[in-house]
Order: C-alpha cells, then sequence, then structure tokens
C-alpha cells in the first residue's frame, strides 16, 4: 500500500504542477499600465498579420497595391452622359439576354444597332453564360456584362478613363 499512496501523491504532485500555472495564465484581468488583458497573448491595438492596425486580416495596403487600376473623375456633365448610356445599354440589351446563354457576337451586333461604332465596343466571355462588354466613349467608359442564366440580367456602370493610361481597359498586373 506504502507505494501505491506514494504513486498517488507523485500523480497528484505532478498534475499540480501542471495545471496551477496553466491555469493562472487564464482570467481576464486587466492591467492598469497595459490596458490588456492580464495573461493574455493579444497584441495591444488589435494589430493584424500585417504589423499594423486593422480589421481582421485585410491587407491595409491593398489601395496602395491597386491604385494602379483608378480611374479618373468624371465632370458632372460626363457622369450624367455616362449614367444616360448606362440606361440606354441595360434596356436595349435585356431582350437578347433574357433566358438564354449570349454570344460575343450577339452582344456586339446588339451594341451596333444601338448605335455605337466598332472601335467603341470591346467584348469578352466568362463561363459559359456571362459575356462583358466596354465601351469607349472618350473619357466615359461604360462597363457591363450580360447573365442569361440569372433571368437576362445585364448589368453596366460608368467610370472615367484608368490613369495607367490603358484608356477604358482595366490594366492587369501590380504596384
Amino acid at each position: 500500500m506504502t507505494s501505491v499512496r506514494r504513486t498517488a501523491r507523485v500523480l497528484a504532485g505532478a498534475v499540480l504542477i501542471v495545471v496551477v500555472p496553466a491555469l493562472a495564465g487564464c482570467g481576464t484581468l486587466q492591467s492598469p499600465a497595459l490596458g490588456a488583458p492580464v495573461g493574455s497573448s493579444a497584441s495591444p491595438g488589435g494589430a493584424t498579420p500585417y504589423g499594423e492596425e486593422g480589421e481582421g486580416d485585410t491587407n491595409p495596403r491593398y489601395a496602395e497595391n491597386h491604385a494602379f487600376q483608378s480611374a479618373a473623375d468624371l465632370s458632372a456633365a460626363d457622369r450624367t452622359r455616362g449614367e444616360a448610356e448606362v440606361r440606354k445599354v441595360e434596356q436595349g440589351l435585356a431582350g437578347i439576354a433574357e433566358g438564354r446563354r449570349t454570344t460575343e457576337p450577339q452582344v456586339f451586333k446588339a451594341l451596333r444597332a444601338l448605335g455605337y461604332g466598332d472601335g467603341t465596343i470591346t467584348t469578352r466571355t466568362f463561363g459559359t453564360h456571362r459575356t462583358a462588354f466596354t465601351l469607349t466613349l472618350d473619357r466615359i467608359c461604360v462597363d457591363g456584362t450580360l447573365d442569361g442564366m440569372v433571368n437576362g440580367l445585364v448589368e453596366a456602370d460608368v467610370h472615367g478613363v484608368y490613369i495607367e493610361g490603358t484608356g477604358c481597359v482595366r490594366p492587369e498586373g501590380g504596384h
């Protein structure tokens, strides 16, 4: 019996040696000097993995890294004209997009029928049912998509030319 009692005491002591320090680190006591919970491993001020203030894992340099994709501001008159072009395109393309897959030639032909010249229209395809287009109208750019699988969804928006010098074509790359 003596060895059983000794083993029990050794095990109880070992458990205390491991558990007590572990529990001592738990808790939510505030340190007045640091303003952080005592025993907390959280960095003060909510620092991100990037070493700067921010929400979660967002990259604080996102805007800086994507500045090359910035578009020029439109004047009030250009914005008004651009928004009118957006309405014209959305209404004009709604009929060809509804309930079916559209192709680049169909979209190109429909945009020509709306009065846009060959040199102003760029089209591309995404997947099996989405066609995108860009209209270059001097300083005004109209980008849009048609999605035949989503009840003929036609979306378009207006922006100025890209500052990087690519006109209405979104620049690729970085920095």
